[in-house]
């Protein structure tokens, strides 16, 4: 018997047995689908938190007060003084209210030195217009997001067009409005939301931030060091000079923790999907074993036609192999399903949104990327795993006796 004989007839065996082959080759289809799977949200959710913290510079660290400091022009330079900071940039920040055309959307406002932006956003560019110069107390460039209407039917606000910006604070206990008019005289490309999600923010000037929202101090500092290896040593060293007055928030932190978290969590997981390989090799050893105990005459006629031990424990092996191939090749197409459905679900429960009119805030969108060399070493797995737990039955049933086979009731 040549070998497409030798599957031939083992696909035949497995039909006469098909609930229990079926079963079997479940529990292979389920453990190949779950580590295809896995493995594909895994990738689409780490190029997801790649492309969210690359919009922001991987040397940005982010400083705010805690406490009675203060941050002003005096803080900005002692910190621009420490070995590896390149730049300070101080800024000022307020929730607002940006209204155009009758329509209403919510933004944070912030006043910074324009011209350094490139440094924290390295990705950003414009779509129409330019920065706002510091002098300029009257102009305003808006993220792409929120220069698009909620509505999707025309722009919320173009080049060129007026727009207001009202905050609401209280004084001597009472809820004052304030608000001002600006020009639009830039809307930036889309960036992506990051851990600043610029997309949806405006930028003015800081002398404008200052007069508008009446603040003597900044709200904290961008601080720009020349290499993010530099980072965790500026880090401890304002933490020495400034103790606990200081936040200081770094996103490349935050994006290696998620990282070490999520890599931690698919490992677990992908252990689990092992374990359920593992238990489909104890059924395919059970259902061949089986199956070598119901088919013991058969097995002695067959050696009585002159069947070899060797084409014997061939056909059995075969079974397996069978199993393996059938099982794998199905789980990893159905992985690369589940996958999706994964990605979609994940990005449902991390959705982050508000009520108000400005809309989604921050939306994750995940993108399962697959790896060919996962898939066929999947694939792979499945058919060595099943040939390995075949093996035993298999070589079981070569070495039986025919006469003592045919005589077996």
């Amino acid at each position: 018997m040549n070998i497409l004989e030798i599957f031939s007839f083992s696909f035949e065996a497995l039909k006469e047995r098909r609930v229990r082959a079926t079963l079997t080759t479940l529990m292979v289809i389920m453990g190949a689908s779950l580590i295809v799977a896995l493995n594909g949200t895994g990738n689409g959710f780490t190029n997801f938190i790649n492309s969210q913290f690359s919009s922001l510079g991987a040397n940005v660290l982010i400083v705010s007060p805690r406490g009675d400091i203060h941050v002003d022009k005096a803080l900005a330079d002692e910190i621009s003084r420490i070995n590896g900071v390149e730049e300070v940039l101080l800024f000022i920040q307020q929730t607002s209210s940006i209204t155009s055309k009758g329509e209403t959307q919510t933004s944070i406002v912030v006043g910074v030195d324009q011209s350094k932006l490139p440094l924290l956003f390295p990705t950003i560019s414009f779509q129409s217009g330019t920065f706002v110069s510091e002098t300029d107390n009257v102009g305003i460039i808006l993220g792409n997001e929120l220069a698009r209407s909620s509505s999707g039917e025309e722009p919320f606000a173009t080049l060129g067009q007026t727009v207001k910006v009202v905050y609401q604070k209280y004084v001597n206990q009472q809820p004052v409005v304030f608000q001002r008019s600006f020009i639009v005289r830039g809307v930036l490309n889309y960036v992506g939301s990051g851990i600043v999600p610029i997309d949806q923010m405006a930028f003015i000037s800081t002398s404008a931030a200052k007069s508008l929202f009446d603040k003597e101090n900044f709200d904290g500092l961008y601080v720009i060091t020349e290499d993010p290896n530099l980072d965790k040593p500026v880090m401890d060293r304002i933490r020495d000079l400034y103790g606990n007055n200081l936040i200081i928030i770094s996103p490349q932190v935050i994006s290696d923790m998620i990282h070490q978290v999520s890599s931690g969590v698919y490992l677990f997981i992908r252990i689990v999907a092992m374990v359920s390989l593992l238990v489909a090799s104890v059924g395919i050893i059970t259902t061949l074993q089986t199956s070598v105990m119901e088919r013991i005459k058969e097995i002695g006629l067959l050696k009585a036609l002159g069947f070899t031990n060797k084409l014997v424990l061939a056909i059995f092996l075969c079974e397996a192999t069978i199993i393996g191939i059938l099982g794998g090749g199905i789980g990893v197409f159905l992985g690369m399903s589940l996958s999706y459905m994964m990605s979609w679900i994940l990005g449902r429960s991390l959705h982050i949104g508000t009520s108000s009119s400005a809309g989604e805030l921050f939306t994750i969108q995940i993108i399962p990327v697959f790896d060919s060399w996962n898939i066929i070493s999947t694939w792979i797995l499945c058919v060595a795993l099943s040939m390995i737990s075949g093996f035993y039955p298999s070589w079981r049933a070569s070495r039986l006796d025919p006469v003592e086979a045919l005589r077996h009731e």
